[in-house]
């Protein structure tokens, strides 16, 4: 008997330890699953996905080892939660799914209206009733709902990240036949800071996307507005402009044109400033509308160039600007003006010739007491003047400099100011065989067909100075 006794006792014991082992290896694994929850969770917060994939990711770290069903809910500064993403685990109602995600948060109370955090404690029904679903249904066809959905146990816990609640994560657990216990619910809020953290790094990152997004739109938006508007209808005047601004992501840079209406007649201008980027198109858009406000009082491009000196000199940082200014005026018989300040000159074209029209005098913004000449031109029906600036003739291709005697070649024998901006955008564009490294910028002017200028009129002694300056290409 004694010995019958001893083994009953051995077996006894043995059981015993046999649970306890089975017990201790259950509660090792569960420890290992929840030490892998959290490093996934934790890769997902250095993860570059945006905030959506973090909270689909999220849930699928949860669904279906911890969780039947899994919701993350946000908070928006009006302070009403939305629901963020959803996740079901196999074997539930296909409507589960489809309800959880149209159905509007039950967040508690005290986590919404608790603004310093010290009463956010988990929301656990570890036993949930149908009491508990009445509690949490906003309606009679939302308590149905959740009558299907039949939670056996459920935890609601708030996402809190540097003291600001930023949303809710539920989850719950129904078809598999698990029940939450009191672990459960404290490793629930320790898996919410670990959810916080990562939702505030993808939201910060989201921020800094939509940051990054708006700066892009702000910097169209002024660039739009830097662009010059479509050239305007000049009667008895043909007009063609072009504008190329340097790389593939830039809409204005430091070369412009512009053409509006001055007092008795049109002025047109084309100018280079100094630099690139943002700099030179703030440049750019100081002289645009300088040039603009000056040109309402008068239409004499002298005052235009002062005052654009003055302007850009108040500045005080160095900001040079190149510009060529042509008035047009209502007057027939007055001859086309011609103002330069250390820009290429306008040329004008006629059949096989080409002349330089003026000289080239201070560039603007470097000197206080600069002074600028008028050339008076009269370009006839056939003619036409084509100015460019130094994006062209400093171009480099395989050939070396694209060059002035290049852009003269080119603009031999061209009909009409379309014709040359075709011609010379297409040999640009088979010269340097690639992206361009500067702004280039043309503008090109000619008598409306069948419109002639009036030779009886006595010409000039400065336009037969200017004549002489006549360049002749040859092949």
């Amino acid at each position: 008997m004694g010995w019958i006794a001893v083994a009953a006792v051995a077996v006894v014991a043995l059981s015993v330890m046999a649970t306890l082992l089975a017990v201790l290896v259950v509660r090792e694994r569960k420890t290992q699953q929840r030490f892998q929850i959290l490093a996934d969770v934790a890769a997902v917060s250095d993860a570059d996905g945006t905030l959506e994939q973090s909270f689909d990711a999220i849930c699928a770290i949860l669904v279906p080892d911890f969780a039947d069903f899994c919701m993350i809910d946000v908070i928006g500064e009006d302070r009403v939660p939305r629901r963020a993403a959803v996740c079901v685990a196999p074997g539930a109602d296909g409507e589960i799914e489809r309800g959880l995600t149209e159905r509007v948060p039950s967040m508690p109370e005290h986590m919404l209206e608790d603004e310093d955090g010290d009463s956010r404690g988990p929301r656990f029904y570890e036993r949930m009733s149908d009491d508990d679903l009445r509690k949490l249904a906003h309606d009679q066809d939302d308590l149905e709902f959740l009558r299907r959905l039949d939670p056996r146990s459920a935890i609601t816990v708030a996402l809190i990240a540097r003291g600001r609640l930023t949303g809710a994560l539920t989850i719950g657990v129904a078809w598999s036949g698990r029940r939450y216990r009191r672990e459960d619910a404290r490793f629930a809020w320790i898996l919410s800071g670990r959810i916080a953290l990562a939702l505030d790094n993808s939201g910060l990152f989201a921020n800094l996307e939509r940051a990054e997004q708006a700066r892009a739109e702000i910097a169209e938006t002024l660039q739009r507005g830097l662009l010059p508007p479509p050239l305007p209808h000049i009667p008895g005047w043909s007009i063609a402009a072009m504008y190329r601004p340097a790389g593939a992501e830039n809409e204005v840079g430091g070369d412009f044109y512009d053409v509006f209406r001055v007092p008795g007649g049109w002025m047109l201008v084309i100018g280079d400033v100094t630099g690139r980027g943002a700099r030179a198109a703030s440049v750019t858009a100081v002289a645009r509308y300088t040039l603009r406000t000056a040109a309402l009082l008068d239409d004499d491009p002298l005052v235009a160039l002062r005052t654009l000196n003055h302007a850009l000199l108040a500045r005080g940082d160095t900001a040079l600007c190149s510009l060529a200014a042509i008035t047009l005026s209502e007057d027939d018989f007055e001859p086309v003006r011609l103002a330069v300040a250390g820009h290429p000159p306008p040329l004008l074209i006629d059949g096989q010739t080409v002349a330089e029209m003026g000289s080239s005098d201070p560039v603007l913004g470097a000197f206080h007491d600069a002074e600028w000449s008028i050339t008076r031109c009269d370009v006839e029906s056939g003619q036409q003047l084509v100015i460019v600036t130094d994006g062209i003739t400093e171009a480099q291709g395989r050939e070396g400099r694209f060059g002035e005697r290049r852009l003269r070649r080119e603009l031999r024998g061209v009909d009409n100011p379309a014709q040359a901006l075709q011609r010379l955008e297409g040999a640009l564009h088979a010269f340097i065989d690639g992206p361009h490294e500067d702004d280039v910028a043309i503008l090109a002017i000619a008598r409306a067909s069948g419109e002639k200028a009036d030779r009886s009129r006595p010409v000039s002694e400065e336009a037969i100075e200017n004549a002489s300056s006549i360049y002749e290409t040859r092949v």
